[in-house]
């Protein structure tokens, strides 16, 4: 076989029933770049015996873990707020379905993820993937999401024939809007960083039957928001100074009925940096934020893609 492309590269996603059971693609995924290995720790022995060198090796613990980027569709990324820590409820009707992810304590995925990825015609199959990171940001004037993977397994599996998407990425210039404080659209910010991140660890356990981990675990949720603004007034800055809570809201369209939004009912400002550089700069401020578990809302955050994907 020759060397192949990137270009050649096929993605795509399936929700379990069965944990670790590969289920074959519902979606295929156009995506910007991916790591995703197998992670092997290896145990090289040194026994006493006269030498100062490994006398040998035992292959140790592996699992499938890496991150994956894709610019943003509403017709993609509910198929990934499926792997997240928490339920996705679907409302709405035909054409236009809402898919509303909310974030939970559970500590297990309830739904875990099958990944087939093509790379040079060779077929990787990732099991029990879930999702451990998420994150959406603006890149090259579109909306990007960044998933962080761990999962339980890899194996081949029979090459897929892929349907590719036509839909266009939310969120291209001309399509944004941002609150702050939401239901207040403001004008100053030109770029966004929301991250969460459920600290999702695999588990291994010991057993005769595999080296692959028993599950995924979650710990510790922390969220952030990080926005780049026009300094125009002390207001925003003095909330900083009194550790005032806030809620904003980030929505990415493809049209009035096609959509995703990410809404932060609680955020505190951990940082708020104004400076001076060269005389023909802007004035700008650097932000950031820290989100915390709001009662009304009874969570840090929601993710709610509006879309006409029919997800059974």
């Amino acid at each position: 076989m020759a060397v192949g492309l990137a270009a050649a590269g096929v993605l795509g996603i399936a929700r379990e029933s069965v944990v670790g059971t590969y289920v074959a693609p519902e979606k295929y995924v156009p995506f910007l770049s991916e790591s995703l290995e197998v992670q092997q720790s290896n145990i090289y022995r040194r026994p006493i015996r006269g030498l100062v060198d490994p006398v040998g090796a035992v292959a140790g613990p592996q699992h499938p873990a890496g991150s994956l980027t894709f610019e943003v569709t509403h017709d993609t990324l509910p198929y990934f707020l499926y792997g997240m820590r928490g339920a996705v409820v679907k409302t709405g009707t035909t054409p236009n379905w809402i898919y509303t992810f909310t974030p939970s304590a559970i500590g297990t995925p309830t739904t875990t993820l099958s990944l087939t990825l093509v790379r040079n015609a060779i077929v990787f199959g990732y099991l029990g993937m879930t999702v451990g990171t998420f994150q959406l940001t603006m890149q090259n004037g579109i909306m990007v999401c960044t998933i962080g993977f761990v999962g339980l397994e890899e194996a081949t599996q029979a090459s897929p024939t892929a349907t590719w998407p036509t839909t266009a990425p939310v969120g291209i210039p001309g399509d944004m809007k941002v609150e702050i404080p939401t239901a207040t659209q403001v004008y100053d910010t030109d770029q966004f960083t929301f991250d969460t991140n459920d600290n999702a660890e695999p588990q291994f356990r010991l057993r005769d039957d595999q080296r692959w981990p028993s599950f995924v675990k979650w710990g510790e949720r922390e969220t952030t928001l990080s926005l780049e603004r026009d300094f125009e007034a002390r207001t925003e800055f003095d909330a900083f100074l009194a550790a005032t809570s806030q809620a904003i809201t980030i929505a990415a369209y493809t049209d009035a009925n096609l959509s995703v939004t990410v809404s932060m009912p609680s955020l505190i400002k951990n940082s708020y940096a104004i400076g001076l550089t060269g005389q023909g700069d802007l004035v700008r401020s650097s932000v950031e934020y820290q989100g915390i578990y709001d009662a009304t809302a009874a969570a840090a955050y929601t993710i709610v893609a509006e879309s006409t994907e029919v997800i059974a």
